[in-house]
């Protein structure tokens, strides 16, 4: 959020928010958190940098500012509604960018407290005062996950269980809804998104220099059961 605090766009001028937060490093000031890797939880340096893109978002569709390019998380997140998020992934080249359309500067104020982010965009109102604009997401289709996964991993010892929630499918769109004294003027559908379903997983270590152990080990993970 400090990276992005205090930015100053100019009429037609871009704002990338991979450009002004890489790298991901804790040489840059970044921790380990959960991020999302192949259908599964990992622990990364930098992750949760989500979080502030997605806040980012929001505001930036609040402000009626011009989004060129937004990318949804591969799995979905619990912090916002179905689309309304917007993922940063070095690897996979997602970026978060908005034109500051409008024909007055903008300053973006961005600061957390109590785990919470804020971000406030100043800049000349010129909409009418009478004109609202709200978000709405709708869910088009939801798949949920039935068997849990279980994984050996031969390079972690017998009793090293990582597990992974189960994550809901989805399929979802989100509408930019007008109003103008109270009515409903127009609805336009923002943007789209396809969550991947992903079942409870856990990678189980087997590595033992004892074999029998090993093979006890992987006999209960035959079963399929992570309880």
């Amino acid at each position: 959020v400090e990276k992005i605090n205090g930015t100053i766009l100019y009429p037609g001028e871009t704002m990338s928010v991979y450009a002004l937060t890489n790298p991901f490093t804790e040489a840059n000031g970044y921790a380990t958190a959960t991020a999302y890797e192949n259908g599964m939880e990992v622990d990364s340096v930098g992750g949760g940098i989500c979080q502030v893109s997605t806040t980012l978002y929001n505001a930036v569709l609040r402000a009626e500012l011009e989004v060129t390019e937004r990318h949804n998380h591969s799995m979905i997140v619990t912090y916002v509604d179905p689309s309304a998020d917007a993922a940063i992934a070095e690897s996979s080249g997602k970026d978060f960018v908005f034109v500051n359309n409008t024909d007055y500067p903008i300053y973006i104020d961005g600061h957390t407290a109590d785990k919470k982010i804020t971000f406030t965009i100043y800049g000349v109102e010129t909409r009418a005062k009478n004109r609202t604009v709200a978000y709405e997401s709708e869910v088009i289709e939801k798949k949920v996950p039935e068997a849990d996964q279980t994984i050996a991993d031969a390079s972690q010892p017998i009793g090293v269980i990582s597990v992974s929630s189960a994550h809901i499918g989805y399929k979802a769109r989100l509408w930019k809804i007008v109003k103008e004294n109270g009515v409903e003027v127009s609805r336009e559908q923002v943007n789209s998104s396809n969550y991947k379903m992903s079942p409870r997983t856990a990678t189980v270590g087997i590595a033992s220099p004892d074999p029998n152990a090993t093979s006890q080990m992987q006999a209960a993970i035959a079963t399929s059961s992570i309880d």
